[in-house]
């Protein structure tokens, strides 16, 4: 599990799994980036644009309220570092790209779809 910030950690399904890292962290929730994608890991996954907003929204609303949220799929190295350059570019208003390349910082091993960013539509400034 990497903190993308003091609100948002990602990993993958074995942290969502691993309670005692959960109750380290002070997990309070915890969202599986694989509803908010169409596809089945692996092959022609899709990013289904309006949860993926809706989720970005919801996660700087509860960043206010000072919960902690771990974002995570299988292997947390595409689908939930995209879900949280949604975040940090809706929280830091960020462009995608400079959203991105902050949570490629907090985690190295992110393998990131632009084609998924040009999804998102004309948001290259946040």
């Amino acid at each position: 599990m990497n903190w993308i910030d003091d609100f948002v950690a990602v990993g993958g399904l074995d942290d969502a799994f691993s309670i005692n890292d959960l109750k380290e962290g002070d997990i309070d929730l915890i969202i599986d980036a694989r509803t908010l994608f169409d596809g089945i890991s692996g092959v022609n996954i899709t990013p289904i644009v309006e949860k993926l907003l809706k989720a970005g929204n919801m996660l700087v609303a509860l960043s206010m309220f000072n919960a902690k949220v771990l974002i995570h799929c299988l292997a947390g190295i595409d689908r939930t570092p995209f879900v949280a350059m949604i975040y940090v570019s809706k929280k830091y208003g960020m462009p995608y790209k400079d959203a991105y390349e902050f949570v490629k910082r907090k985690n190295p091993h992110t393998v990131f779809h632009w084609d998924w960013v040009e999804m998102l539509g004309p948001r290259g400034e946040a």
